[in-house]
């Protein structure tokens, strides 16, 4: 504790060059590609086939679908055309363009890889980062390193995917490469032209499973997937679904897992309508209601400069809590209390001393009748024991 008060840690930056594969898809020069090409970046140059090259300006990015829009001065670029992903077919040939390994021997002119659509709708995490991606293509279409952010193209030359990454033992391609349906990636453009950034969706939807035990205890048939949930003044709230129904169809999809579910809200976007069917005991039912914007506040601000938020699905999905309520620290102030006794954006607290906390009420008000303490709180699964004193 002594060399970490008086001898902080030390931090250094160092500038590496990364390199990927993007598409120009309007006359006026907006590229899409990869985030995971341009993240971090200080700089980004592109490169065109024909030798040209420009600065780009980094229009939006997207970690959780892994996407970014550049844009490059100049007018009468040639572009791609955009195809729809919604119709292709399981075996149906695609070509992947892109520049594997870097411009081999500084030829700038892409490589072309052939094969076919050999699934729909894959989930899998990378192999390269923490990113879970859903909804993908999966091809056999030679993906190698580099090939990232080019455009997976049907027979007739149309996009109807974003070459994304690879899963390999290897390094290079083994026949598996995933590519992100170009339907995601048209409202990711637009969202992006429009606000400079992916707006938080929110539906407000707590699920789960039902397996054969719950349902037995339930007294139900395992059909479909079971609210357990619903977050307060959400766009779930007033569409009339209560706690106990089973979800069993969305937009049109069979839902009969959490996976389904997830698979499809991965491509919804705010201002999407949702058209759901569930069960309530023996009836069926419908309902629709349009997807808003999750406006994200830093929370209530308590005492030592610690800020905290009742747990909602918004806020367990981004710090992949177990909880559906309780009270997680959602950011804390340089050189507070709370930061010198260790707290982290994401802690759940569960208890202020003996008392047991699960409102931030119960937290603020807890705080304010010590002086010297200690806080038990979860951190990914770890329960810790935090000495707390002023």
């Amino acid at each position: 504790e002594f060399f970490r008060d008086f001898f902080p840690e030390q931090y250094y930056r160092q500038q590496i060059k990364s390199l990927g594969t993007g598409m120009i898809i309007t006359e006026d020069g907006y590229i899409l590609t990869n985030e995971h090409v341009v993240s971090n970046a200080t700089d980004i140059h592109v490169s065109l086939p024909d030798g040209r090259n420009f600065s780009a300006e980094l229009v939006a990015a997207d970690r959780t679908i892994d996407l970014a829009l550049l844009k490059i001065e100049g007018e009468e670029f040639p572009h791609v055309v955009m195809g729809n992903s919604d119709d292709i077919m399981i075996g149906e040939w695609v070509i992947a363009l892109g520049n594997p390994f870097g411009f081999l021997l500084e030829d700038t002119s892409p490589t072309v890889t052939v094969g076919v659509v050999s699934a729909l709708y894959r989930s899998i995490k990378s192999t390269r980062d923490e990113r879970v991606y859903k909804n993908m293509i999966q091809t056999d279409a030679a993906i190698n390193p580099g090939n990232s952010g080019g455009p997976l193209v049907n027979i007739l030359g149309q996009v109807i995917g974003i070459n994304t990454f690879i899963f390999t033992s290897s390094g290079g391609s083994e026949g598996i490469g995933f590519a992100r349906p170009v339907s995601i990636a048209k409202k990711f453009i637009d969202e992006a032209k429009e606000f400079g950034r992916v707006r938080s969706p929110w539906i407000g939807l707590w699920l789960q499973d039902i397996t054969p035990e719950l349902a037995k205890t339930l007294n139900i048939e395992p059909i479909g997937i079971l609210v357990t949930n619903i977050d307060e003044k959400s766009p779930a709230s007033g569409a009339g679904i209560k706690v106990g129904d089973r979800l069993t169809r969305a937009n049109g999809s069979m839902i009969r897992r959490v996976a389904d579910w997830e698979r499809l809200v991965a491509g919804v976007f705010v201002g999407d309508t949702l058209h759901i069917a569930y069960t309530r005991l023996t009836k069926q039912m419908e309902t629709s209601f349009i997807v808003t914007e999750y406006v994200e506040s830093e929370g209530t601000r308590l005492q030592f400069g610690i800020f905290v938020e009742n747990i909602n699905y918004y806020l367990a999905k981004k710090y992949n809590l177990p909880y559906e309520s309780g009270v997680v620290v959602t950011k804390v102030e340089t050189n507070s209390v709370g930061k010198h006794c260790g707290l982290l954006p994401g802690d759940v607290v569960l208890a202020v001393g003996n008392k047991r906390i699960s409102q931030k009420q119960q937290f603020q008000d807890a705080l304010k009748e010590v002086r010297k303490t200690y806080l038990i709180i979860d951190r990914g699964g770890l329960i810790l024991q935090m000495y707390f004193s002023i």
